[in-house]
């Protein structure tokens, strides 16, 4: 009777690990989507934000867009960005340059390891000095993205088809 009684603990402490197992691996599991999903609205959102800043600068504007720019840039783009803030600021103001932007949709190509690829589509308006009246434009860019000190700042972005 003892060892039937032993066993039977033997085979309850067996499975009781293994259903502590499992849950453990489901936890980890659960955590590593939760923060994968947030880790993608983050860099959708970051995205979606240079996106915006870029296709609305305008020449009343042009310092505080091209500083928010910069602030949510890194790598060569925000050396490339800080490099030609100037010509782009006399650009802007030679022309009258005033547009507005939203984003339309986004979508995530890639997030893996702290970086990421978001396209996004958006559209906006543009007024200068030789079309006075807004005209309409339908933007589609590929933006890279990376995460550096629990921001996702933008590393890379062009304009595609």
């Amino acid at each position: 009777m003892k060892e039937r009684l032993s066993g039977q603990v033997v085979a309850a402490v067996v499975v009781a690990l293994a259903l502590v197992a499992l849950a453990a691996q489901q936890f980890l599991s659960w955590r590593d989507e939760r923060q994968r999903t947030a880790d993608g609205s983050d860099a959708t959102a970051a995205a979606a934000a240079e996106v915006v800043g870029l296709i609305g600068i305008s020449s009343a504007t042009s310092g505080d867009d091209i500083d928010a720019l910069l602030d949510g840039a890194t790598a060569d783009f925000r050396s490339d960005l800080a490099d030609q803030a100037k010509r782009l600021r006399e650009e802007l103001a030679r022309n009258k340059v005033s547009a507005t932007g939203k984003v339309v949709s986004t979508g995530i190509v890639k997030l893996e390891d702290g970086k990421a690829t978001v396209i996004v589509a958006a559209t906006g308006t543009v007024t200068n000095k030789k079309a006075v009246e807004p005209e309409p434009r339908n933007y589609r860019l590929r933006v890279d993205l990376v995460e550096t000190r629990g921001r996702w700042l933008v590393s890379g972005l062009e304009f595609v088809a």
